[in-house]
């Protein structure tokens, strides 16, 4: 029997003891290197076999030199599975982020819906409140009417037809004006449509400039803010998902006040440019135009959307209006010493009787004369503020 055979039959007895030191050795030691180890221990125990005999010596150079490229390739496949592993765990990390990005987004969306349904609930409160309010201004008016009418009989009584020429002075005022105003109108219309071009030009490039990601386009919007005068915001920031929640939250608040000051301030208004035709018709053109919610809607729409020009020239008239009206009211109140003096100096008072007493001043609805003279004079007032345009 060979020599090698002999020491292949007697290896079993002896490996316990003898492989047990080497295996807990090559436990120890990571994989790739446990190879490489085991290939150069078989490579050294194939020299010392293969050198007496010669022959063998080139076979078993051979095997050893396959058998440890065959342990580099094993530790080459061993790294290419972890780096694997590695940037399959890094794509699970960003699918789980992207799963959290869309929960956000949706949860930002039904927080959305729900304050829009509540702002819808309060405007619909309001304008419960507007028709209650207007009903009982209605029947203020109606009185105030009825006064207004018991005096100018006694205007007409008394053969006193200045009245009438001005209002037929202030009616060809009004008729001007209306002119004026349709040709303003026509102005507005073609402004409007030249602004609506380049609207959808604009929108069609920013909707090809959108592939660049929401964040981009939230941080160019940020930067209108820091553009404003004075600035809003300061400008090269990328605001998150709350900072457009903050914002959205002070838009409503400003849309809502706005909304209440201009419905407050119409009944008031209405009673002021009643006795004055020179403004009665602006007034009944701004009064019957769309309210601000609505003209805020169409502004925002984001399909037929139209330019936020529209809605500053509204706001704007809402501002000349309420000083107009500030303006008159204070003229009025600073004016009544001087106009009762002369009203207790005229036809009503002394220039009739020298002797005449207060009692019979009161008595001939002398003080519902000066309370009907001084709307008068209000809505002169306001007139002469609302066509300087303060």
């Amino acid at each position: 029997m060979p020599a090698a055979d002999s020491r292949r039959d007697n290896l079993p007895s002896a490996s316990p003891e003898l492989l047990g030191p080497l295996r807990a050795a090559l436990a120890k030691s990571p994989e790739p290197e446990r190879y490489r180890v085991l290939a150069a221990l078989l490579t050294d125990l194939a020299e010392q076999t293969a050198r007496p005999a010669g022959g063998d010596l080139g076979q078993a150079e051979a095997l050893a030199k396959k058998l440890a490229r065959l342990g580099e390739e094993k530790a080459l496949t061993d790294d290419a599975l972890a780096a694997a592993q590695a940037d399959l765990e890094h794509r699970a990390k960003q699918v789980e982020a992207e799963q959290q990005r869309a929960k956000d987004l949706e949860r930002l969306v039904n927080d959305q819906r729900a304050r829009l349904k509540t702002a819808q609930d309060q405007i619909a409160g309001l304008e419960d409140q507007v028709v209650a309010k207007n009903a009982q201004l209605h029947q203020t008016e109606s009185e105030a009417e009825a006064l207004r009418i018991k005096g100018q009989r006694a205007e007409l009584a008394a053969g006193d037809t200045t009245r009438v020429d001005k209002l037929a002075e202030d009616k060809r005022g009004v008729e001007v004006q209306v002119q004026q105003l349709r040709g303003e109108l026509d102005q507005l219309r073609k402004d409007k449509d030249a602004v609506i071009e380049q609207l959808k030009g604009e929108l069609t490039a920013a909707r090809s400039a959108s592939a660049g990601g929401s964040a981009t386009v939230l941080a160019s919007l940020w930067d209108r803010l820091a553009q404003a005068k004075p600035p809003l915001a300061p400008g090269g920031q990328t605001p998150g998902v709350q900072a457009a929640e903050r914002l959205f939250d002070a838009f409503l608040e400003l849309t809502r006040f706005v909304q209440d000051f201009d419905q407050s301030l119409n009944p008031f208004l209405t009673s002021f440019t009643r006795h004055n035709p020179a403004v009665a018709k602006p007034w009944d053109v701004y009064a019957r135009s769309p309210d601000l919610n609505q003209m805020i809607r169409e502004v925002v729409d984001s399909e037929r959307g139209k330019p936020a020009g529209v809605l500053k020239m509204r706001l704007m008239a809402l501002k000349r209006w309420a000083m107009a009206a500030i303006i008159a009211g204070d003229s009025s109140i600073e004016s009544i010493a001087h106009e009762l003096e002369e009203q207790m100096r005229g036809p009503v008072g002394m220039a009739a009787d020298p002797n005449r007493k207060v009692r019979d001043y009161m008595r001939d609805d002398g003080h519902q004369l000066f309370h009907q003279h001084i709307r008068e004079l209000r809505s002169q007032k306001l007139g002469e503020a609302y066509a300087k345009g303060v």
